[in-house]
Formats: C-alpha cells, structure tokens, sequence
C-alpha cells in the first residue's frame, strides 16, 4: 500500500524525517568510537571481539562519512527554504542569513570547545561560500556539486603530490596525535580538555581540507540547494520515477566499485603484486572509497524518500519528524550524552565499553531524544537551541509556547 507524502503549511515533513534520520547515523557514527572527535590509537581496534568487528565493519561500510554528508545534503536544501521564505517576508536575505551564519559559527565555535568533533564550526564558512553561490545556474550547481562530492580535486592535488615525491609517506594520523587524544579523554579534568580541544581546531581545518571532507560537505550544500530550486519536495508524487532510478543507478554503481576493489584485491594476492606498499595503490582505493561514500549517501536520500511513500515506513519513520524539526538542539544534546559517558569527568566508559556496546547505547539514546523531542514540540514551538538561533536571527524574541487550539462551536 503506498501514499502520498504529507506535508504542512511551513514545513516539509519528509525532510524532518530524513533530517531525523541522519541524526541517527551521526548519533551511531561517534557513539560506536566512544564519542570521540580525533585519532585513537590502533591498539584500542586490535582487541576487539566479533561482535564489537561486526558494529565496526558495519560503521564503516554503511556509516562512516556518509551521515554527514546527509546532513549537508539537508543543510543546503533548508538554505533554500529558508532563502524563500525570506524574500517573502520582504527581508534582505544576503544581511539576514549572513547573521544567522555568524551566530550558527559562534555556537559552532563554543560547541568545539566541548567536543572537536563538531560540524557546525565548518558549515558556518561553508554557508557564506554558498551564499555567493545562490544565483548560480542550475547546470553549474549540479556539475560542481558532484565534482565536489567526488572530492576529485583532492584526488587530483594528492596525484601532483604522488608524481612529484613518490617517496613521501603520507600518515594522516600520527601516532603521537593519536596517543596524546586517548590521554585528554581519558584522564584529563575538564578545564584541561577545553584548552586542548581550542587548541585542535588547526589539526580539524587541516584534516578537512587534506581529506576532502571541506569541499565534499560544500558539494552537498549545492545538490541540496538544487534540489530546492527543482522543489523535489514540493512535488514528491512527480519526481517519485526519477528518485526510483537515482537509486537503480547508485545500486549498479555500488556492484562496479565492489568488483573493482574485489577484483584488484584479488590480483594482488594471486601476484603477489605488493598493491598495500604502493601510494599509488593508496590513492586508487581512496578514490574508490569517496566515490562510494558519496554514491551511498545520495542512494539513502533517495531511497529512504521513496521508501517514505509507503504506508508501513511512514509509520516506521515519521516518529522521526520531531528530531528533525529540533535537529540543532539534536545534535548538541548527543553530545551532551557523549561526554557524560565517556569522558573522564563523566562516567568514564572511555575504552571501558566496547563498540558493539556502545551501539546498543546509541539506539537507547536516540530513543529518548525522539520520546523528549515529541515531548518538547507538544508545548513549544521550537526546540531550545533552535529558539534561541532563531530570536537571535530576527533581534526578536520568538514566541516559544505553543498556544492551545481554540476549538468553536455554533450555538444553536
């Protein structure tokens, strides 16, 4: 049995669901590596069991890097939404959003502080990049994006390295690095954790621009912001075909990529080729890596829209809309949850738990944000956090109860 997709007058409650899902797999992602936002010493992954090598092969096959480009994805969507809605209340969109960027990167900032890991504090520069883009036509938004989501330039740029001093070891995450991270968790008070999280934000630039995760997170800002031009959303019953065959099209792709890797996996072992002591080698299968995390994130937004049409995954996912409706004070409360866990001033779970554990935690606390998050949105308006960016936005207090609906009877 299918349906039709609901919506409200002010918003889209498929995007709600898919946002409230991307939280999930960012909740998942980090609660799986004790809520940590660097590089853990390699140790830490050789004793683990079957279960907790099952939770980690499935983080990252299915959920590694792929949930927040989701979120980007959504990010640029909402930019457009939010440009639109602008333009109708007669306001200067470029002032407005330019100040809503600026307080989104001071919480961005303060929320770094508290855990490195943090996003926010990299949308922010994104979003005045993707303001100057706004007038972009629509053929350059969707050939650039998809450039970018390829993170082709970085594989161009790491090539150039490769060709010009074959002899470099490239090591993305030093072992000093990762033993001076596992020490902050585990054993640092928190004033000292602070100090070293402010003084990491050049080691998180310097990992986003090198990986390509800056460029590719901007990619889905412009995918999602065409995506709002076509008003896919708007009209979910017309672009329903064509969801249907992005994904057909991502599933044949995901089979080429597993039979290439197989494929040379397979000569390299029968040759005994030595692929693993090549940079080469190492370039190619990150390639192959980006084109898949990239191919399996569009494959989620397209499948999890057309699996929305269907009455039984409504039921399933709808739940959802809450935490996607308050997805800023989501994602700040997941680590709110995080370091009372993990972290040395907290329960101390830190390497204690295992992963497959610590998915188990996740799905709990997901559970309760979605329980607090309906909760919340049964009396208020917006979430906490999303109150506060949005009275900030307009020099305004917002109206924050939500006012009983006031029923009228005709009297006879």
């Amino acid at each position: 049995m299918t349906s039709s997709l609901p919506t409200t007058d002010n918003r889209i409650l498929t995007v709600d669901a898919l946002r409230g899902v991307a939280l999930f797999g960012i909740l998942y992602s980090h609660m799986v590596l004790w809520y940590t936002g660097g590089p853990l010493p390699q140790n830490l992954y050789d004793k683990l069991g079957i279960g907790s090598g099952i939770v980690m092969g499935l983080y990252v096959a299915f959920f590694m890097a792929k949930f927040f480009s989701f979120f980007s994805f959504l990010f640029g969507l909402s930019f457009y939404l939010q440009m639109k809605s602008l333009e109708k209340r007669q306001d200067n969109f470029v002032v407005r959003f330019g100040w809503r960027l600026l307080i989104l990167g001071t919480i961005g900032l303060i929320h770094h502080i508290l855990w490195p890991g943090d996003i926010l504090s990299i949308y922010a520069p994104l979003g005045f990049i993707l303001l100057c883009l706004r007038k972009l036509n629509n053929r350059w938004l969707l050939v650039i994006g998809f450039l970018l989501i390829s993170n082709l330039p970085t594989k161009i740029y790491e090539a150039i390295a490769i060709e010009m001093n074959p002899t470099v070891q490239r090591d993305s995450f030093p072992k000093a690095d990762a033993d001076r991270y596992y020490e902050v968790i585990k054993n640092e008070p928190f004033l000292e954790m602070l100090k070293s999280n402010w003084q990491a934000f050049s080691y998180k630039l310097d990992y986003q621009i090198k990986s390509g995760r800056l460029i590719a997170t901007l990619g889905f800002f412009m995918l999602g912001m065409y995506v709002g031009r076509q008003r896919w959303f708007e009209n979910l019953d017309t672009v329903k075909p064509l969801l249907q065959k992005i994904c057909k099209i991502c599933g044949i792709g995901f089979g080429v990529l597993m039979l290439i890797g197989l494929g040379t996996f397979v000569l390299d072992q029968a040759m005994d080729l030595h692929f693993q002591k090549s940079l080469w080698s190492g370039w190619f299968y990150g390639m192959l890596g980006d084109f898949f995390n990239s191919g399996l994130t569009i494959f989620y937004i397209a499948g999890l829209t057309v699996l929305l049409y269907k009455t039984r995954w409504q039921k399933l996912l709808y739940p959802l809309v809450s935490v996607g409706k308050m997805g800023l004070t989501s994602y700040l409360m997941q680590t709110f949850f995080g370091l009372l866990l993990f972290y040395s001033f907290g329960l101390r779970l830190f390497a204690v738990t295992t992963p497959a554990t610590n998915a188990l935690l996740a799905v709990g606390i997901f559970v309760i944000q979605a329980t607090f998050s309906r909760w919340w949105l049964s009396n208020f308006n917006y979430g906490p956090v999303e109150w506060l960016w949005r009275s900030l936005t307009f020099l305004k207090f917002q109206p924050m109860v939500r006012r009983p609906v006031m029923q009228v009877t005709n009297a006879e």
